[in-house]
């Protein structure tokens, strides 16, 4: 089991914190070659974070994976401090005074707050954590309806999608999540069908030293 950081834009941040979201799925890298006859990803029983690429018991490809089930994940995401002449990240974790906010929110209250990018959030600041219960690598679009929708989604009838991004609202919760993955990594990167790692998890409301202290 190892702690590790990730990353989540506002829209994922606030899909995991009302109990939508508990599936993510990050490129593979490097991206393997496609081969016509297909192929697929199996993990190697005695090393959970090394994958091989088979097609007709031939071995093609390794794959080495960072995160593997069991590990915990402290969960970044853009954020700010209350605290009074708090101006710099390093300000943010001596102040005895006030209290992270995190831009998810919105913080209507705090409309001059400067916010600090995701990728600078100390630990002691992070407010949700994620223990991971399911690993497997896979291409983007064999993604099942199921997953599709534990990848944060929102029903309201007749479609799927994700508030405040328009062009993911389809019928389809598949179409949806591709609607997504191009509104994340550019125009076209669905049709690319890329290696994904998708990771299962369950969602813990709380920062991960503090599920440490309550274990």
């Amino acid at each position: 089991m190892t702690d590790r950081p990730i990353l989540f834009s506002g829209s994922m941040i606030r899909a995991n914190r009302q109990g939508l979201k508990t599936n993510t799925r990050r490129e593979l890298k490097p991206q393997p070659k496609v081969m016509k006859n297909g192929g697929w990803y199996r993990p190697f029983p005695q090393e959970p974070t090394n994958w091989q690429y088979a097609l007709g018991g031939i071995i093609h490809a390794y794959a080495k994976v960072r995160i593997v089930e069991g590990d915990r994940l402290w969960v970044r995401e853009t954020w700010s401090h209350t605290g009074d002449h708090v101006f710099s990240i390093s300000e943010a974790r001596r102040c005895p005074f006030g209290h992270a906010i995190y831009q998810a929110d919105e913080n209507p209250e705090y409309p001059h707050a400067k916010f600090w990018p995701s990728i600078h959030m100390p630990r002691e600041f992070s407010r949700m954590t994620l223990i991971v219960t399911g690993v497997k690598i896979e291409r983007l679009k064999d993604i099942s309806r199921e997953d599709a929708i534990a990848e944060g989604l929102e029903w309201v009838a007749p479609t799927y999608g994700i508030p405040g991004i328009a062009s993911t609202w389809h019928g389809d919760p598949r179409e949806s999540y591709f609607a997504l993955w191009d509104h994340i990594n550019g125009a076209g990167a669905a049709a690319k069908n890329p290696w994904v790692v998708a990771y299962a998890y369950t969602v813990h409301l709380c920062n991960i030293d503090q599920m440490r202290e309550a274990a």
